[in-house]
């Protein structure tokens, strides 16, 4: 069986990881993987081995396009590349499934050639809701267009049913991410120095802040740089993370290096912690921000989490998790309360909703077996009790 897969950015890749692995592993699979748009020229082949491929597992595709400021116009003039650039890729590959995970934009382009072709696409992380991001509106897009359903929660699989989609083609497996997660190790004193070439000091706090892509007028720089300052208020030590290639993301990068620029003690400002982000994320105290790692992965380290604003209303998410607003002084308490003894105990007892780190043998079946079920897909209609339409 041939199995294409598509990662866009890092932020698909790494989740991804653990299921192309298995997948790469299989015998009677011949693994191809497609890159584009967040890997600059030359990277993504390194990018794929620290998700755990090994060299020779697999056969990689690199589509390049890579879109180093994303605004509306750059996304929609790429965006046409790429898919001119996936219908040129998709007879020479000639894959049996395609697989492809959560919902960024780029899947928009990326799959319309898929389907025209009649090839079987199979997603992950389906049905899950994110009121505050543009990625909620493609996510529900690719559901309509996908054939397989890996879903992380049984909300997630409501959701999907919902849209019409037969039960035999949902399959509730988790969330391969945290398959990383297994046995996450705590960096020591001397492997944080080595690594970041500054000392430990605890409370070590992680903020990653995202451009709330709903609202594309919102101003994301000025938003961002009070999360970043009231997480340094906080911090012993401080980690900051580069936001996704959404508009407003280069506000926000420009937040950033002001902020390394200013050479303060015990900040450390990261593009991405690429395979090193479980170690470190098992070393937290804190973390701060509006990413999906704090929502999807942070309750396996029974880590607390500071999520602030809208753009991940509507996920499930674990009692370790508080909900704040974008506003400067409800961000220094709930950061406050977050460190406190008194929430540390109540992560402890935390259970990740979105599963317990063996998703991708069962994510590598579905895929696997995928040519059993046709391509004609019954649209499945829900009772109407309770539901009023007049306006």
């Amino acid at each position: 069986m041939r199995v294409l897969a598509f990662a866009g950015t890092r932020a698909d890749l790494f989740p991804l990881g653990p299921v192309l692995v298995a997948l790469s592993e299989n015998p009677g699979v011949d693994l191809h993987v497609a890159t584009a748009i967040g890997f600059p020229d030359g990277t993504a082949l390194d990018r794929l081995l620290e998700a755990g491929l090994r060299p020779g597992s697999f056969m990689h595709h690199e589509l390049g396009l890579y879109l180093a400021e994303a605004t509306a116009a750059g996304q929609t003039q790429a965006g046409a590349s790429l898919s001119s650039a996936t219908a040129e890729l998709l007879p020479a590959v000639q894959p049996d499934a395609v697989v492809v995970l959560g919902d960024r934009w780029e899947l928009l382009y990326v799959l319309p050639p898929v389907v025209v072709s009649g090839i079987r696409l199979v997603h992950l992380h389906g049905g899950e809701v994110t009121e505050g991001a543009l990625d909620e509106r493609v996510r529900h897009a690719v559901t309509k267009l996908a054939d397989q359903h890996c879903v992380s929660t049984a909300g997630a699989a409501r959701r999907i049913a919902q849209l019409g989609e037969s039960d035999h083609r949902i399959h509730q497996t988790g969330a391969p991410g945290l398959d990383r997660f297994a046995s996450p190790v705590p960096l020591s004193a001397e492997e944080f120095l080595a690594e970041f070439g500054i000392p430990l000091v605890q409370p070590l706090l992680m903020a990653t802040y995202h451009p709330p892509t709903a609202e594309m007028g919102t101003n994301a720089g000025p938003l961002a740089r009070q999360v970043f300052e009231e997480t340094l208020a906080q911090a012993g030590t401080a980690i900051l993370t580069y936001p996704g290639f959404d508009a407003g993301r280069e506000d926000i990068v420009k937040v950033l290096q002001d902020i390394e620029d200013q050479g303060l003690p015990g900040v450390i400002v990261r593009e991405s912690l690429g395979p090193l982000y479980p170690r470190v994320m098992a070393t937290v105290r804190a973390l701060v921000g509006n990413s999906s790692s704090g929502i999807l992965e942070a309750a396996s380290f029974h880590v607390p989490v500071v999520n602030i604003g809208d753009r991940q209303r509507g996920r499930e998410y674990g009692a370790n998790v508080i909900q704040c607003r974008d506003e400067r002084e409800e961000i220094r308490a709930s950061i406050e309360k977050a460190l406190s003894p008194d929430f540390a105990l109540i992560c402890r007892g935390v259970v990740n909703p979105y599963g317990n780190s063996r998703s991708a043998a069962l994510i590598e079946r579905v895929v696997v077996d995928s040519p059993a079920t046709g391509l004609t897909k019954a649209f499945i209609d829900l009772p109407l009790e309770n539901r009023i339409y007049e306006h």
